[in-house]
């Protein structure tokens, strides 16, 4: 489940990032001073869960 909530800040992060290059004139200083912090904070928030994920998530062996 860390995983996946990972993968969807990692897609809400490339969202924002897209949309803080997209909106045009006159308003765009101001998204990009708000979309594109928060497309860093959700980049290394969606890291940090996929890292974790991947670290306690996995399969484990029973012998």
């Amino acid at each position: 489940m860390r995983t996946v909530t990972g993968a969807i800040l990692i897609a809400a992060s490339e969202q924002a990032f897209s949309h803080a290059h997209l909106i045009g004139f006159p308003n765009h200083v101001f998204a990009r001073d708000i979309l594109l912090p928060a497309s860093v904070v959700f980049a290394v928030g969606g890291i940090a869960f996929v890292i974790w994920g991947v670290l306690t998530d996995g399969r484990t062996t029973s012998s």
